[in-house]
């Protein structure tokens, strides 16, 4: 039987579930977006790097860039859902938050529930709440949360059904990694630990590592200060680029200047296509992905860059299945 969807408090509230989980590279079938409105007026000249803006955003501009993605996205048969759809209780937050956009760093789904963030204050504190409270209404069970209030953690990269991918970046707190790793290897057999340098450029994982396809990856492997392989019931220092190729994955290295302009951070609409940023990649890399047959479909971000993320940062992933 599908979901029965119902308005409750003029919230679409899901009564049973939505399909959800992206543990498979497969085709993606439906995302969490949120549209940014007068939220993005709290950001000025005196705040802009307060609010982890690069610049402060022409708003309109910014507006209707993203709407120009939500197009694309559902162009190409992607189902978007609105996050202010999915939200009563915690709607008020939505207009004290510029950065709320950035849905991809407040949680990852896996098809055992979502893995929620705890993200860094004071710019970004609370986001997680708004978007638990949507993930909820829309039916997706919470997997993992974390409830101390010292510290921050703002993501992971779900790599399989049973592999979790982890860096230390600076918007995450090692306490809190350390609770993460120890929880969710009860659900998971083993998680890739990266630490990174402290620095803006890196502050996510995704910025450093993403996968094509399930064996070809894009990877700034300077930025892998230290790799190692957490399981339940061993840890082991790996050479991150060797233990992938083992596993059949080969990774293309991307250039200081590329990861700089966000290369690894774009979103597969299937297995081997991209939606990317047409700024991001150098031609000797295009040149790379296209000889192993990759598809690019290229958005050119102008207004969208003032917050210094990427097509995959605004893009909260639901569903992915293989045909």
């Amino acid at each position: 039987m599908g979901c029965q969807i119902e308005k409750i408090n003029s919230v679409k509230k899901t009564e049973s579930c939505i399909a959800y989980g992206c543990d498979e590279l497969g085709r993606l079938k439906s995302v969490l977006l949120h549209t940014p409105g007068e939220e993005l007026s709290l950001i000025n000249e005196s705040n802009y790097k307060y609010w982890l803006y690069d610049e402060v955003p022409e708003m309109s501009a910014y507006i209707e860039e993203h709407r120009q993605y939500r197009e694309l996205l559902e162009s190409n048969g992607v189902k978007v859902h609105e996050l202010s759809d999915y939200v009563e209780e915690n709607k008020a937050l939505i207009g004290k938050m510029p950065n709320l956009t950035f849905l991809h760093d407040t949680a990852v789904i896996s098809e055992k529930g979502a893995m929620i963030s705890k993200m860094r204050p004071p710019a970004r504190e609370n986001e997680e709440v708004v978007v638990k409270e949507a993930l909820d209404n829309l039916g997706i069970p919470i997997l993992n949360e974390f409830k101390s209030s010292n510290g921050f953690f703002e993501g992971c990269l779900l790599l399989s059904r049973d592999t979790i991918f982890v860096a230390e970046t600076e918007r995450h707190t090692y306490p809190f990694v350390r609770e993460f790793v120890s929880n969710i290897l009860n659900e998971f057999k083993e998680v890739i630990y990266v630490r990174t340098p402290k620095a803006r450029r890196y502050m996510h994982p995704d910025t450093i590592f993403n996968r094509i396809r399930e064996d070809l990856a894009l990877a700034y492997l300077p930025a892998f200060e230290e790799t190692c392989l957490f399981t339940r019931d061993s840890r082991e220092k790996i050479d991150f680029k060797e233990f992938m190729q083992q596993r059949g994955m080969e990774i293309i290295p991307v250039s200081g200047s590329e990861q700089s302009r966000l290369a690894c951070s774009f979103v597969p609409l299937e297995s081997g296509t991209i939606f990317h940023y047409d700024i991001a990649l150098d031609g000797k890399t295009k040149e790379a992905l296209a000889e192993e047959g990759v598809e690019i479909i290229s958005f050119h971000p102008e207004a969208i860059l003032a917050g210094g993320g990427s097509l995959r940062c605004h893009t909260l992933r639901l569903c992915r299945r293989k045909d």
